[in-house]
């Protein structure tokens, strides 16, 4: 979502809030390549008379904060002169979804957090960059993962983890910390799917090597499966890394006689 601060007035209160809109522009005849002209038609929620550099730069957020281009939500192709591109159409459906984002998001803004009993001023204010961190799909990485295990198998979703991995790593976009991988793995031990669990930890831990608690989650599988061998080993060796565990040292007791 665009950082662009505009100030929007609610009643008397004088709030100000950070809202990021999707437009549509018109290029006027003889207007060189990339030169977006002043006027603008097809607004309809900036302001009609929103100046072309509001408009500009709402146009330049939406690239960071979602990572798309004109062509996702505007008639054109992507490569070609903007003064091919019919900005003002309706015709895609990706631009129709973004201006009902801009209005709940607006609402969020003016009214469910401006409302807020002592809020602190000045207000933190929802943009498009807090769900979407750079991505066009805001969904977290266990999310992405979990359907791809759903909709394709297991060893497909582990690679499509190490591709986004290495695509997004170090950017807000995805948490690959060892957390999201323990919780999908636990959804899908639940659901009695161990081999997948088993599948998921070991990449978990392919990627975080000393992280006890994944650790203890492999031991649990194993116990599930009646490998009490494998369990002991494991609960040892994480407790090596995270001795203050003590659910994890009962299991071990449990299983070892003391």
């Amino acid at each position: 979502m665009s950082r662009a601060r505009f100030s929007h007035r609610r009643g008397a209160s004088g709030v100000s809030i950070v809202i990021a809109l999707f437009t549509a522009t018109v290029l006027l005849p003889g207007v060189g390549e990339g030169q977006e002209q002043e006027g603008f038609t097809n607004l309809q929620v900036l302001p009609a008379d929103a100046s072309r550099g509001r408009v500009m730069s709402v146009m330049r957020g939406f690239t960071r904060a979602l990572g798309v281009r004109c062509s996702t939500c505007h008639v054109g192709e992507e490569g070609q002169p903007l003064s091919t591109y019919d900005f003002a159409s309706d015709d895609k459906a990706p631009k129709l979804k973004a201006r009902e984002m801009m209005r709940m998001m607006q609402v969020i803004n003016d009214t469910y957090l401006a409302e807020l009993p002592g809020r602190r001023a000045p207000g933190v204010a929802v943009t498009c960059l807090t769900c979407h961190r750079g991505i066009s799909r805001p969904e977290t990485i266990d999310a992405v993962i979990g359907r791809v295990v759903a909709e394709e198998d297991v060893d497909f979703a582990v690679e499509r983890y190490r591709s986004l991995r290495e695509r997004h790593y170090g950017a807000a976009a995805y948490d690959f910390t060892e957390g999201p991988l323990l919780g999908l793995a636990g959804r899908l031990a639940e659901d009695g799917d161990q081999g997948s669990a088993m599948r998921i930890l070991a990449l978990n831990l392919e990627y975080h090597p000393q992280s006890a608690q994944t650790m203890f989650a492999v031991a649990r599988l194993h116990e599930d499966l009646g490998q009490v061998q494998e369990a002991i080993e494991l609960y040892r060796k994480g407790l090596e890394i995270m001795p203050e565990n003590r659910q994890a040292r009962q299991r071990l007791e449990a299983l070892t006689g003391g």
